[in-house]
């Protein structure tokens, strides 16, 4: 007999997922831009490294947007 998954608890771990992403996407967008600010092989690699370092802060503002907007949603 297959187990029965309540809906609130399934809605509550795609939401839970969901914030995961974003938090995962902030945590790289910060790591990107601490090796191109401390680290010379990571500018090496990048000789637009203000471009980089600006591309890095969107990804992470854009997903620390939608993780406030996850945060205030109604359950």
């Amino acid at each position: 007999m297959p187990i029965k998954i309540d809906k609130n608890q399934q809605d509550k771990k795609f939401l839970k997922a969901a914030k995961l992403k974003c938090m995962s996407q902030i945590e790289e967008a910060s790591a990107k831009i601490n090796l191109y600010a401390n680290n010379a092989v990571g500018v090496g690699d990048h000789p637009n490294i203000m471009e980089e370092i600006l591309k890095a802060a969107e990804q992470g503002a854009h997903a620390q947007d939608i993780l406030d907007f996850l945060e205030k949603c109604p359950r």
